[in-house]
């Protein structure tokens, strides 16, 4: 991917916009980091935002904004109608698109998401229930789960026809008809099997979860620990909730991160941004440190 400056990237964009030119369109987001693209978009006007999603599509817009911070992004959603915001969190990823529903007024959140496809709809809603920093806050519904009973042949035909739909297919989970997780088997295990293993017999039983109030950070440690690509999240009765993937906790980590670095600068990290933070809070958080500091 290029790396191209900002002003660069949002003026290209808006001469593509004023042309209606598709093809310049495609190019430029081939050309720059999904990220470099996506940061433009707030610069945009409502009537780019409307050129730019008729020229690239819900889905590749989408993904634009799944890259932004979910405050920019909700704010984005707000300028559209309540129709073109629902086709593109139609189209997210359902962890990503409940991030930025959660950052909507409730009286435009509900109106959007009445006017979503029913199904994705009721995932976000089961999304919210759980705390944005727990296991369930984080996860998404979407992973493959087999019956013990099948055999390897019946299995990949499933995989193949459900892999357009799923987010990530890294490793197959086995379940019973209760929902409950039994097992987890790799893709490899199984295009090696021969055709007419049943599928309990190839799934390890011994298998690395978490449940699904757990902390964002401790799930964070154990994909880390284990070098997984994604872990399974289930409920007190062991019920396959969603999976959480590596790619979920990156951020976390990141965060976990900057906290350290601040606690090692002899500060506290803010629970909110400087710019919103009471003077009250930023004072509360900082005064001990800094006298600290200064006797020392």
């Amino acid at each position: 991917m290029e790396k191209v400056d900002s002003r660069t990237v949002l003026m290209e964009v808006r001469e593509a916009l004023a042309s209606a030119d598709r093809e310049q369109l495609r190019a430029l987001s081939a050309r720059v980091h999904p990220h470099a693209l996506a940061e433009v978009l707030p610069e945009l006007t409502v009537e780019e935002l409307v050129v730019l999603l008729r020229l690239l599509g819900d889905e590749e817009v989408a993904q634009l904004i799944a890259e932004l911070d979910p405050r920019v992004a909700a704010q984005l959603l707000r300028s559209l109608s309540h129709t073109q915001a629902a086709d593109i969190l139609e189209e997210m990823d359902p962890d990503d698109a409940t991030d930025v529903v959660e950052e909507l007024p409730i009286v435009e959140a509900e109106d959007i998401l009445r006017r979503m496809a029913p199904e994705e709809a009721r995932y976000i809603r089961e999304l919210m229930r759980y705390r944005p920093e727990s296991a369930g806050g984080i996860m998404t519904p979407e992973f493959v789960a087999l019956s013990p009973e099948i055999t390897a042949e019946t299995a990949l035909r499933t995989i193949r026809r459900l892999a357009a739909e799923k987010e990530v297919i890294y490793y197959v989970y086995v379940t019973d008809e209760r929902d409950r997780l039994l097992g987890v088997l790799s893709l490899r295990d199984l295009v090696l099997a021969r055709p007419s293993t049943r599928v309990g017999d190839l799934m390890l039983r011994d298998v690395v979860k978490v449940p699904v109030d757990a902390d964002q950070e401790e799930v964070a440690r154990l994909i880390r620990e284990h070098h997984l690509l994604a872990v399974p999240v289930v409920d007190p009765e062991q019920r396959l909730l969603g999976i959480v993937t590596s790619d979920d906790v990156a951020d976390v980590l990141e965060e976990e991160t900057t906290e350290d670095v601040e606690r090692l600068g002899g500060s506290q990290p803010l629970e909110e941004p400087y710019i919103t933070a009471r003077v009250r809070h930023i004072v509360r958080k900082r005064v001990g440190w800094l006298l600290l500091l200064f006797v020392a």
